[in-house]
């Protein structure tokens, strides 16, 4: 089978189409009720509305607001039997309510209240449609103003895959360089200063201070393409990035070799992709960084960074991206067994201080992003 067909595969499994939850149990609020995380007060759900339960406690409800699990008074709700199920999709945009903020039950002006977010308030929400943030409120899409909020930007982690001169078929993960040429550009001219994967674990940990318009560009998997049509354009523009390289592949054709790698650091930070876990448990359809033991995932992550330094004589591997994104317990600590200090996910949104370090999420550029998106991605919008 052609690379094409894998490719498109890959993608598959890397961005699933988004689907709604299964069904969840259903309560409906019989009076106006305040909604709390586990320090304060968040928000407000309206009489009459129906919430998605996520769990119970002998006291309270809980559901979720944004990404937040947050819980209320049981004495305020009764159990209904028709269950409307929960949304399920990505919440990159991070932001902050101004004031007490009306949250709507479409996008339009004239649509219906069903509760309040209270001020200075730090929420996930999807990207903008028109005016207004699509927000996860009790387990159904509701809306707020975008006017309403103020987006905390953080820092874009852009994640490419492979290049090419000329676009065949439709996989979206592979970008025509020309699109590439013109993001590079962009960044240049609008002061975007690209940072390492140390820099940016410093900050998340609040030890280090970057520029309001810092970017990590990074690459997966090891791809020729990031040599051949890649490596130019960063270096004339003065930028780094990082490739997280699958270490068993190196030397493939259509792959890095050694000595492409060994002539790129002036430009590449070379990383951890696995060794040979790029995989899928056929059986289970789980991820070998998922199915896989602590012991055994650790060894393939040891092969990895071992591969890695060998080839670059003096350089340490710290950083991984998750194949296909897929984390689990034993792959976090077959990380740290082997000295990984940084981790990523596919996850979308920009990266803020204080997201856990092993779990950080990226935001994919793929060939149909015009470039206003790929400026809104880095604003975090």
């Amino acid at each position: 089978m052609n690379r094409g067909f894998w490719l498109a595969l890959l993608f598959a499994f890397v961005f699933p189409i988004t689907t709604k939850a299964s069904s969840l149990p259903t309560v409906y609020i019989i009076e106006t009720t305040p909604v709390f995380n586990h320090l304060q007060k968040v928000g407000v759900f309206q009489e009459g509305v129906s919430v998605s339960i996520v769990k119970e406690s002998p006291r309270y409800y809980h559901t979720v607001i944004g990404k937040e699990e947050v819980k209320f008074s049981k004495k305020r709700a009764v159990t209904v039997n028709d269950s409307y199920g929960g949304t399920k999709g990505a919440y990159p945009v991070r932001g902050k309510t101004t004031k007490h903020v009306p949250v709507l039950n479409a996008a339009t002006a004239r649509a219906s209240e069903i509760g309040l977010l209270q001020p200075n308030m730090t929420i996930q929400l999807q990207r903008a449609k028109g005016d207004f943030y699509p927000i996860n409120f009790g387990g159904k899409t509701a809306y707020i103003n975008k006017k309403d909020v103020v987006i905390d930007a953080g820092i874009p982690v852009l994640m490419y895959h492979d290049l090419t001169k000329f676009k065949q078929g439709d996989n979206l993960s592979v970008l025509e360089v020309k699109k590439f040429e013109e993001q590079m550009a962009y960044l240049k001219e609008n002061n975007w200063t690209t940072i390492t994967p140390r820099q940016l674990e410093l900050w998340v940990h609040g030890k280090l201070n970057l520029p309001e318009k810092s970017v990590l560009i990074t690459f997966d998997d090891g791809y020729e393409s990031t040599i051949e049509l890649g490596y130019p354009i960063l270096k004339r523009h003065g930028f780094k990035a990082t490739s997280f390289l699958i270490t068993s592949r190196i030397g493939r054709p259509g792959m890095v070799s050694e000595y492409a790698i060994r002539s790129t650091t002036d430009v590449y930070s070379y990383q951890n992709h696995t060794h040979a876990f790029h995989m899928f448990n056929s059986r289970t359809g789980l991820s070998y960084l998922q199915s896989k033991s602590r012991v055994d995932i650790r060894t393939d992550l040891r092969e990895a960074n071992e591969t890695i330094e060998e080839i670059l004589s003096g350089h340490t591997v710290k950083a991984h991206a998750y194949p296909y994104g897929k984390s689990s317990p034993q792959a976090v600590e077959a990380l740290k067994d082997t000295g990984i200090t940084i981790a990523f996910t596919i996850e979308e949104g920009n990266v803020h201080r204080g997201d856990p370090i092993y779990a950080l999420p990226r935001q994919r550029v793929h060939s149909y992003m015009s470039l206003e998106d790929f400026a809104d991605k880095l604003k975090g919008m």
